[in-house]
């Protein structure tokens, strides 16, 4: 069972003093003794409110356990040859998993004061300056400070934390093993699958108020199982996937010699390949001026997203295009997928019986024995230099050897 909580932190940070201020040489007694103003940060605490805090948690006290639902179905022949060959669909549904909100966003007050008024939502805001909404203004036009400012401007992001995500899975895997024949163990598989799920859930842990970019639109918020954070899962939406491995063991040898040499080996490998997993585009910025920029996609304005597919200008800036102030672009999480990746692994391992009760094993190991380049996903950052760029890679080629002794 859940139980339910109230979570605060970061008051240093809170509103209304969101900004740090450096002061050098203090005293001890005093530290704002020869500070101009004095302590321009004076901490009055509420006689209703225990503390003050940057962030809120708040979780329902009747949430429900998660709960996943899985089925299977599965065909299997006898081939020629000493093949299997085995057909499976494989398929789950989870609910009441965790989602994010924040209930206390800012509100986006659009255009120019009139007689320094502006209005949204129902709501009315009084602001000297020439422009409504501004990212300097933000905790005044958060909900609760433009309900009470008394008591408002002490809140910042209050996130919600509540049980109504989902996610499906459904996925198809063709696998085929030959058993052990004249020392040789052969199988291979492929999986053909589909991940889709609620983006808000893999930031219903997150500090600031993550969650659903649109409240009153949910489902713009639901996309296939990203690998950045902003889509749901953690790279569970990898198309194709296909493995082969391959284990070799030398016979049992009459001579003498022969089977103190080569008796005992064991060549095994393993390759794998799969497509990329599927990214989400960020602006980086708080384009809604909503007082948190952590899941804001941008707009999507050519068809074609990438660059060079082949090549580590992955994605085509040109293609995306910040959307207007106050406004949610048009891209969906999950939408753009990553490069995908392949590798092969070699491993060689023999043990020796010197005596009755004694046993040395020896192991070595490459890991991408061919020393490919083997790309990592690019940079989903619109606002950042190297957007659309691949700046990292899996490991090179790794060997390592062991020796074990038992007796």
């Amino acid at each position: 069972d859940f139980s339910g909580s109230l979570s605060f932190g970061g008051s240093s940070s809170a509103p209304p003093w969101g900004f740090g201020t450096t002061v050098q040489s203090v005293s001890f007694e005093d530290p704002w003794k020869d500070y101009a103003g004095g302590n321009p940060f004076p901490y009055v605490r509420l006689s209703k409110w225990p503390t003050l805090s940057q962030y809120y948690f708040l979780e329902r006290l009747d949430a429900m356990q998660p709960t996943v639902q899985t089925w299977n179905l599965s065909i299997q022949r006898q081939l020629p040859g000493s093949f299997l060959l085995t057909s499976s669909y494989l398929g789950n549904h989870a609910i009441h998993l965790w989602v994010g909100g924040n209930i206390n966003r800012a509100v986006y007050f659009p255009g120019a004061p009139v007689n320094g008024i502006c209005t949204a939502e129902g709501y009315v805001f009084r602001t000297t300056g020439t422009t409504c909404s501004t990212t300097a203004n933000t905790d005044q036009r958060r909900r609760l400070f433009l309900q009470n400012p008394q008591e408002g401007q002490y809140y910042g992001n209050m996130a919600t934390r509540e049980d109504s995500g989902t996610l499906s899975y459904n996925g198809l895997l063709i696998s085929i093993q030959r058993r052990a024949v004249r020392g040789v163990n052969i199988a291979g598989n492929y999986t053909w699958s589909h991940c889709i799920g609620d983006a808000a859930t893999a930031n219903a842990t997150g500090r600031g108020g993550a969650g659903y970019l649109d409240p009153n639109n949910r489902a713009f918020d639901r996309g296939n199982c990203g690998s950045n954070g902003s889509g749901t899962g953690s790279g569970l939406d990898r198309r194709h996937v296909f493995n082969v491995t391959a284990v070799a063991s030398t016979p049992q040898f009459a001579n003498p010699t022969l089977r103190m040499l080569g008796t005992g080996w064991q060549l095994s490998t393993i390759y794998r390949q799969s497509s990329g997993t599927y990214l989400t585009i960020s602006t980086g910025l708080d384009r809604v001026l909503s007082g948190q920029s952590a899941n804001q996609r941008p707009n999507q304005v050519l068809e074609n997203p990438f660059l060079d597919r082949n090549s580590l200008n992955y994605l085509n800036p040109r293609a995306f295009a910040q959307p207007a102030i106050g406004t949610i672009g048009n891209m969906r999480p999950a939408n753009i997928v990553g490069p995908g990746t392949w590798q092969l692994d070699f491993g060689l391992s023999r043990i020796f019986k010197p005596r009755e009760t004694q046993k040395l094993e020896f192991r070595a190991e490459a890991f991408n024995v061919t020393n490919s380049l083997r790309k990592g996903n690019p940079n989903t950052t619109l606002n950042s230099n190297t957007f659309g760029q691949i700046t990292t890679s899996s490991d090179a080629r790794i060997m390592q050897f062991a020796l074990k002794y038992s007796f």
